[in-house]
């Protein structure tokens, strides 16, 4: 039995993606690094991405747990209901970028050879950037960053400025940076759905308090914005409630708009989210010591 190459393999998982996801053509970075010269190096990189493009699109381990008839409009309110749903899609997107950064990580090269002026000539350039060069490889290359949008080249831009001048710590430290800025921060699909989930969360908190506690319906608008914050605070990672107040204020008050509650102003606001989250604290902690 022939073995696939690792180019072949990672093409057929794009194009499984690609028919997926009703792609209209390949990406302009395939055609880029299908280009490069047969080489260890470039098998190596595409076992790599197919790893990578597996876990992205891989189904989460949550989408089992998912009724039947889950679409993809009801999804966040299913997942709601699921008990550490935002933890476990939050370690799963975590998971992905370890994966992306040990593809794009490197160990320590030889650095007898570097030209510490064509660096800083790389490093400083602007976009488009642009060569005289001869090299095919470096060529190519350019080729690939000029073809990504500018936030991302710029990143790459500096991951491989690093890698030639020898600074494998650095670049390895970008390769995070860059990593977490493209699967998690920059990732709209995965922020709009940890949003999604915060806020269904929050509506069923309120409800349960609100039925636990009879109160009427005059105070079910802030039980909802209040179950909101204390939901972002939670699922996100905050140094102390002052901080988190701050941080969440206008998703806190855009939620609370959408539900009829407004604060009784924009410098009140971040003090009675943080008044709700510490009372959160304190009540939780109270009902730890009593077990």
């Amino acid at each position: 039995m022939t073995e696939i190459s690792s180019q072949k393999k990672f093409t057929q998982t794009l194009e499984e993606i690609i028919e997926q996801y009703s792609i209209s053509e390949q990406p302009e970075f395939l055609k880029v690094l299908t280009a490069l010269p047969d080489s260890p190096d470039k098998d190596k990189m595409f076992e790599d991405m197919d790893e990578v493009f597996r876990a992205i699109t891989s189904p989460s381990e949550l989408s089992s747990k998912l009724p039947k008839g889950t679409t993809e409009d009801s999804a966040a309110k299913e997942l709601a209901k699921i008990p550490d749903s935002q933890k476990i899609l939050s370690e799963e997107q975590q998971k992905m970028v370890e994966i992306f950064i040990e593809m794009l990580s490197s160990s320590s090269g030889n650095e007898s050879q570097i030209d510490m002026n064509n660096v800083r000539r790389f490093a400083n350039a602007n976009f488009p950037l642009s060569s005289d060069t001869n090299d095919e490889d470096e060529a190519v290359l350019l080729n690939l960053l000029n073809s990504q949008p500018e936030a991302i080249a710029e990143f790459m831009q500096a991951m491989m400025a690093c890698h030639m001048a020898g600074m494998t710590k650095a670049a390895n430290l970008l390769s995070r940076l860059f990593a977490q800025h493209v699967l998690v921060i920059e990732n709209d699909s995965y922020q709009s759905l940890q949003m999604d989930l915060t806020k269904n969360k929050g509506h069923i908190e309120a409800s349960s308090q609100a039925g636990k506690s009879g109160r009427n319906k005059r105070y079910e608008k802030s039980d909802k914005v209040k179950a909101f914050a204390i939901q972002l605070y939670l699922s996100g990672n905050f140094k102390n409630p002052h901080q988190a107040s701050q941080a969440i204020v206008f998703q806190v008050a855009e939620f609370g708009q959408s539900v009829g509650y407004r604060f009784t102003s924009d410098y009140q606001a971040p003090r009675t989210i943080e008044t709700w989250i510490r009372k959160y604290l304190n009540e939780t902690k109270k009902c730890q010591q009593k077990k």
